[in-house]
Order: structure tokens, then C-alpha cells, then sequence
């Protein structure tokens, strides 16, 4: 079962003796995750990712959590989704061109499939570095089938680095889909480069709701990292707490 096979993982990493690590730039990175409920441990949702950068990203400057965006780099990336409860299977590739000019252009693609249907969507965004910390996007997402959703929307995203920490993380988006608006807003404070807590806010047109959240970046070699995560929906109507491990490796 997945959950015997995160605990395990789990167990091991915590006994694993304390090692001097480097923190070398990379170039690749690929991550293995699970993404799950308090209240429903065995159903989650199981997530394979792979990630390619034109050139070497530092990991010895930022957070660890946020070297791939920090870095401004042009990109490309494959994932796998699959989620037991919902018969979902997700399979898709993405990229970012990052123009000198500090314009970048993003494209993806997936097909996924849940139960006996099949869905293929696609979404182009549209973006400026505004400077090494922040970022401004539109964006667009359709499909190829009658039962795909279009939506669009504005990203803006902000690092404010601070004097006695690393930094906040700021986030704030807006997503017209279904003829109706929704607003995300995040801002997560990286206490050092490996341990972050944060809060965030999202709104549709008929309520909205508050979360906390903690992660943690575990250094245990050069070349891998196991990163948790505790997050709880502030709404008496939502049970239980999101818990998430992945493990990652760069290189």
C-alpha cells in the first residue's frame, strides 16, 4: 500500500545519520511524491515529476524550496499524476523559454484520463521578470475535448528578502474559469533556507477560506532531499490535516 510505502520512507530518512552535505548547482531534478489527507491516509494522490534547466540553477543562495523560480531560467518538464479515489491518471510535459530581455513564454500539455474519459488540455502563459525577485504572468488554459474547461488568468509572484531570515515568499493569482472569479493569495516566511510556515487565502464566488501550512527541506546527501509538509484548511466543515512527503534528487 502507498501509505506503508511513505511510512517506511519516512522511518528511514529520520534514522539516517547526520551527514556534511554540499550544496552543489544542478541542472536536473527529478522527485517522487505523496500527497494526502489525515482522515483518508491510503487515499492519495502519488505524483512523479522531472524537471531539466538550460543552465546550472544554485541551490546556495535561496531557499531550497524556491531555487527553480529564483534562478529565471529557461526550462523543461514531464510529469505523472495518479490519484485511486477518483480513477485519475495524469501524464503531461511542459517548458519556459526565458527571452533576454527578461520576457519568458511558457507551454504545457496533458491528457488525462478518469474512469472511462479521456481529457487533453493544453495552456500557454505569458511573462516578465520584473527583476531577479518577481514575476508577472497571464496566462491561458483550454482543450481539445467537449468536456475540457477553458480558463484564464493573472499570476504575480515575490521574493522579499530580509535581513535576519531568508526571506517571504509572496504570492497572489486571479483565475476567471465557468464564468465566475476566483483569488488565491500566499505568503510563506522562509525562517532558513530549508524550514518555511505560511498562510494562504483562496476565494470562489461563493466562499472562501483560509490555510496554514509548514514544510521542511531535508538535506540528506549531495545529491537527495526529502521534503514535508503539514497543511490545515481553516473551515469547520474540512476534516483532518494535508500531509505530503517527496523525496527529490539533484544533480
Amino acid at each position: 500500500m502507498k501509505l506503508i510505502t511513505a511510512s517506511t520512507l519516512v522511518i528511514a530518512l529520520l534514522s539516517a545519520n547526520a551527514m556534511a552535505v554540499q550544496d552543489n548547482a544542478y541542472q536536473h531534478e527529478a522527485s517522487v511524491g505523496y500527497l494526502t489527507n489525515s482522515d483518508e491516509m491510503g487515499d492519495g494522490i502519488l505524483g512523479v515529476n522531472y524537471r531539466y534547466y538550460a543552465n546550472p540553477v544554485a541551490q546556495n543562495t535561496s531557499p531550497y524550496a524556491l531555487n527553480g523560480f529564483l534562478a529565471q531560467e529557461s526550462n523543461i518538464g514531464a510529469h505523472y499524476a495518479n490519484f485511486d479515489a477518483l480513477d485519475l491518471d495524469t501524464v503531461g510535459v511542459d517548458g519556459t523559454y526565458v527571452f533576454d530581455s527578461n520576457w519568458f513564454v511558457g507551454l504545457n500539455y496533458q491528457r488525462s484520463s478518469i474512469g472511462n474519459v479521456d481529457l487533453n488540455t493544453y495552456g500557454v502563459e505569458l511573462g516578465y521578470y520584473v527583476n531577479e525577485q518577481t514575476s508577472f504572468s497571464a496566462f491561458f488554459d483550454g482543450g481539445t475535448d467537449d468536456n475540457a474547461e477553458e480558463n484564464y488568468g493573472l499570476n504575480i509572484r515575490r521574493y522579499l528578502e530580509l535581513d535576519s531570515t531568508p526571506g517571504i515568499d509572496l504570492s497572489a493569482g486571479w483565475v476567471h474559469a465557468n464564468s465566475e472569479n476566483n483569488y488565491n493569495l500566499g505568503a510563506d516566511w522562509y525562517v532558513t533556507n530549508s524550514w518555511s510556515v505560511g498562510s494562504g487565502y483562496t476565494r470562489d464566488a461563493e466562499d472562501g477560506d483560509f490555510d496554514i501550512r509548514t514544510a521542511y527541506w531535508l538535506r540528506i546527501s549531495d545529491d537527495f532531499s526529502a521534503n514535508f509538509a503539514i497543511s490545515k484548511i481553516i473551515n469547520e466543515d474540512i476534516d483532518g490535516v494535508g500531509l505530503g512527503i517527496t523525496l527529490t534528487g539533484r544533480f
